[in-house]
């Protein structure tokens, strides 16, 4: 009896001690919760991508050894540190550096609370992957400060596989024609595996990109074009009309133009591109050539000089030439038709025609049809040319009123910029400096659009090593560009005055001096008034002892 309540008595005590241990488990972290529940981990997950720490990156199927960055937050009230990192993703992606399907991170951090940090995967992609977003689960490991033991937080996220965008751009016809408006086509194309996103194109002149263009004599009609997105693989367009003066035939015109748009990761991405257009002979086939200027002014009553040259071994006569402009605006002031008796092989004569262009075409590039009849070796020719010139404003600007003022105790060259032509100036700038090997120094101010409202102002400070005094010549330079960005220069030569240059005290204070004098000149009079006084004593008593 006593064996059975003993044998119970151990039973019950080993109960005591065995069942406890089941009752209580420790916290378990359950992989897959969400990270935006704060009670479970100190740790949420912020964002995935490709590239290193705070830098996004295109990548493409069969890239090796590319940053894959986690970006992560410590949101508990600790802080954390022996941050670790094993990652796990989809087949296609593989370790830079392990083999057994698992990718740890290179990098061991720590984090104070609040505090965001990143672990950095190495992965290789696979040729066979596409471009769009996968999932994958990321381990991470880390220890409490001030607490001992290991916790273990589990991820799941998504990132992407943008692909890399490849621009490439070209002329669908770089052959142009000169003396003639001509349509061009710009192919705006992606090799890549990546999409250009928004694209925008804007032409560049060859002071901002450095490149040496040659458009001083071509005129586009558009300067900025937006492609819109150019998916991979794939071609957008965007046209433009090009003036070609004759100068340029036999020659490569270089079109210099800014591309902005976002790459896959959402980056803004600007780069340049050049556009080659080749420019053809003027016309091979005609024995007479036509040249023309490059421009015409609106506005104004003109002359159009139109060289007529015979290209031929032999003489041609009787040459009936009429022209007709494509533009109402434009007004020959005189018959269409002119005549000339004849023109010896390979040489020239010149055709002077009144014209009127109005204001309304200003910018603009106007064609001309010629018809041609003349005889050359007998026989009749009767053929057909085409010639163009662009239409541009006048600007006529003078300098007047240069002076000097002073202006909150500075001295300043002022004076004003008068345009009476009928469009404005651009990118105004005035430059002053002397020409008297004076201590005048050389300095500029930037004026901006000179219009033809009302004149510009300018006020210059002078720079010198002492004040300047005195009449002093100075040259002042304006320059400004026209519609076609061309640079022109105004020079206008002056004397101005300073004024005179102090009086010298020579060490010796000017009210002091004044001082001395009135001091010495009141001393002076008095003694004179004691000597009156003193003769005046002297001879009453004279008088008063004669008189006695």
């Amino acid at each position: 009896m006593i064996y059975k309540a003993i044998a119970l008595a151990i039973l019950f005590l080993a109960g005591q001690i065995i069942i406890p241990s089941y009752a209580v488990t420790p916290e378990q972290n359950t992989p897959g919760e969400s990270p935006f529940e704060h009670g479970f981990t100190d740790v949420k997950f912020l964002d995935a991508y490709f590239g290193p720490s705070g830098q996004k990156i295109e990548v493409e199927p069969g890239d090796k050894n590319v940053p894959l960055t986690i970006v992560f937050s410590n949101v508990g009230t600790e802080d954390i540190a022996g941050i670790k990192g094993t990652l796990s993703l989809p087949v296609g992606f593989s370790g830079a550096t392990s083999s057994n399907g698992l990718i740890e991170s290179d990098n061991t951090q720590t984090a104070a609370s609040g505090q965001s940090f990143t672990l950095t995967f190495f992965v290789n992609l696979d040729k066979t992957i596409n471009t769009h977003n996968y999932s994958g689960t990321v381990k991470v490991t880390y220890s409490r400060v001030r607490e001992n033991g290991v916790r273990t937080a589990f991820f799941d996220f998504t990132y992407k596989v943008p692909g890399k965008a490849v621009l490439n751009l070209k002329a669908e016809n770089p052959f142009l024609q000169p003396a003639s408006n001509n349509d061009v086509t710009i192919d705006i194309s992606d090799s890549g595996s990546g999409p250009l996103n928004n694209v925008d194109v804007t032409l560049q002149s060859s002071d901002t990109t450095g490149t040496n263009t040659n458009l001083n004599n071509v005129v586009l009609d558009q300067n900025h074009w937006r492609v819109g997105t150019v998916q991979a693989g794939s071609t957008n367009t965007f046209s433009f009309k090009a003036f070609v003066s004759q100068s340029l035939a036999d020659q490569t015109v270089h079109v210099p133009l800014s591309i902005t748009y976002f790459d896959g990761q959402g980056n803004q991405v600007t780069t340049t591109r050049t556009v080659d257009l080749i420019v053809g002979p003027t016309s091979s086939t005609s024995v007479v050539k036509i040249s023309s200027p490059s421009y015409l002014l609106t506005g104004v009553m003109q002359n159009l000089t139109l060289g007529i040259q015979n290209l031929a071994p032999s003489k041609i006569s009787d040459i009936s030439i009429s022209i007709t402009p494509n533009s109402n605006n434009l007004k020959i002031l005189e018959d269409t038709k002119w005549f000339i008796k004849e023109i010896n092989p390979f040489e020239q004569t010149q055709l002077v025609i009144p014209i009127y262009a109005d204001t309304s075409i200003e910018g603009q590039a106007v064609n001309y049809d010629v018809n041609l009849q003349y005889t050359k070796d007998g026989s009749t020719v009767i053929e057909k040319q085409n010639f163009a010139t662009y239409i541009r404003g006048v600007i006529d600007i003078s300098i007047h009123d240069i002076g000097v003022t002073e202006i909150a105790g500075k001295k300043m060259i002022i004076g004003n910029a008068l345009n009476q032509g009928n469009i404005k100036a651009q990118f105004g700038q005035v430059t002053v400096e002397s020409l008297d090997n004076s201590n005048i120094k050389r300095s500029s101010q930037y004026i901006g659009d000179i219009d033809i409202d009302a004149p510009v102002p300018f006020n210059i400070p002078i720079e010198s090593d002492t004040p300047p005094t005195g009449d002093q010549k100075v040259q002042v330079t304006l320059t400004y560009r026209d519609s076609l960005l061309q640079l022109h220069t105004i020079t206008d030569v002056t004397t101005v005055s300073f004024g005179s240059p102090p009086p010298q005290s020579n060490g010796v204070d000017i009210g002091q001096l004044q001082l001395v004098i009135i001091v010495a000149i009141a001393g002076g009079i008095g003694g004179i008034i004691f000597k009156i006084r003193k003769n005046k004593i002297a001879l009453a008593k004279k008088i008063s002892k004669d008189s006695s």
